[in-house]
């Protein structure tokens, strides 16, 4: 077996390792870094740029804060339980940098198999989308297992609402993936099997139950479509088709159609709030009704307030939330464990310096992604990372922890390749 082969068999089972669990993604992750430094130590190198200086630097500044804010706690007595948790998790998190240059290393040397990762990472993604779909009608998934939520599908995960997330991730592959590699000659029939995989992945995600995946995708797919003149000729078409399928759906399936509506609901008052805010009126809505994004945002904002430049630390917020000053009486007084927003939590734990860092870090690798996305020669390949990390990193929206196993995977996996595939371009250019 190549050396390719390998390298590409390692990076093509994260999309399954997330399936198996955090410790066989972790085992995956160690095991790509050991890759990346046995490549090191045979003479393989790469050229840094600004991104990767700047990924350094905030690395840097992660590990200096946290030994700032575990310093302050454990010697000054700011805390009662005196521990290392903060220390230790930006310790742990470093393995995300060397994550970063493996990857980087590995796609710069060219030692990435792409047919055969848009196979892996595509065709798991559809797996998923069919076993969401078979446990919606059967009330099991292919494995025998159902779902302990009440509006929301689990499929292979078993117990974590996160299959409409995954399939939202890794299905950009699978599209991309099909216009690139099957050769079928009849342009209609391909655009129909087309159309036909974005209904599968749209309903799964929808009976997945998780909402913001869903508007995820469809701007994700959107931006794909305004980008991509093979689809532009036929977008209304598929639209159209895709569309009349979901009216349907909605009209026989009541649970289906009131989920999402509420859905609809939420997200038109957590708008009012904030347009009000802007505006500078003072107008808000009562506790009763209002989202729990918005006392997540809340609160996340509040803690950060505590402090503004240098943050708590990482994984700190749920220290730090219960410290904060409460004056409005429509502001809850419970905290959560992660604020629910990407930066609003790179806020809290980092600082105003760490987002600084990070939206460095994101912006510039958009402008050069973006500007690679012009030469035909790698548009194609390098166009599923982009998608998938720019609605990643999309700022208005409600996610998970930044500082996750499953999400720091994809980040800085999606980062890595669109940095190398971007910098290499422009080189050859």
């Amino acid at each position: 077996m190549s050396k390719q082969n390998i390298l590409t068999g390692l990076i093509s089972f994260i999309p399954l390792s997330y399936i198996l669990g955090n410790f066989i993604l972790n085992l995956n992750v160690v095991i790509i870094i050991l890759a990346g430094f046995f490549l090191y130590n045979k003479g393989e190198r790469l050229k840094i740029n600004i991104v990767d200086k700047l990924m350094i630097f905030a690395f840097s500044y992660i590990i200096l804060t946290g030994l700032w804010n575990t310093t302050e706690s454990y010697f000054f007595g700011y805390t009662q339980n005196k521990d290392l948790t903060i220390i230790n998790k930006s310790l742990l998190f470093l393995r995300y940098i060397f994550l970063y240059f493996a990857i980087r290393l590995i796609t710069y040397k060219e030692q990435i198999n792409y047919k055969f990762l848009f196979y892996s990472f595509g065709l798991l993604s559809l797996f998923v989308s069919i076993d969401i779909i078979f446990q919606f009608f059967n009330g099991k998934d292919l494995f025998g297992f159902t779902s302990p939520f009440t509006n929301k599908l689990t499929g292979p995960f078993h117990t974590e609402a996160i299959a409409g997330g995954f399939i939202q991730k890794f299905s950009f592959f699978l599209f991309f993936g099909f216009m690139l590699l099957v050769k079928i000659n009849d342009t209609k029939i391909k655009i129909l099997i087309l159309t036909l995989l974005f209904f599968v992945t749209i309903l799964s995600i929808i009976l997945s139950g998780n909402r913001m995946s869903l508007i995820l995708f469809i701007f994700g797919t959107s931006l794909v479509f305004l980008n991509t003149k093979i689809l532009r000729k036929y977008i209304l078409h598929i639209l159209a088709t895709i569309s009349l399928m979901v009216a349907i759906l909605f009209s026989i399936n009541e649970p289906v159609k009131n989920y999402y509506n509420g859905f609809y609901k939420a997200s038109k008052s957590i708008l009012s709030v904030y347009s009000n805010k802007l505006l500078g009126s003072d107008l808000d809505i009562p506790y009763e009704t209002k989202h729990t994004y918005l006392h997540e945002f809340e609160s996340g904002f509040s803690t950060w307030q505590l402090n503004r430049y240098i943050g708590g630390g990482l994984k700190s917020f749920r220290y730090n939330c219960p410290k904060r000053k409460i004056e409005a009486i429509n502001v809850r007084t419970t905290c959560n464990i992660h604020p629910h927003n990407y930066y609003l939590e790179i806020l809290t734990d980092l600082g105003v310096i760490g987002l600084v860092l990070f939206l460095s870090i994101i912006i510039m690798s958009i402008i050069k992604s973006f500007s690679a996305l012009k030469n035909e020669k790698i548009k194609y390949i390098l166009s599923p990372f982009f998608y998938v990390f720019i609605a990643e990193v999309f700022p208005i929206r409600a996610s998970g922890s930044f500082f996750t196993t499953n999400n720091a995977t994809v980040i800085f996996l999606l980062l890595a390749i669109i940095i190398s595939l971007s910098y290499k371009t422009k080189k050859n250019n």
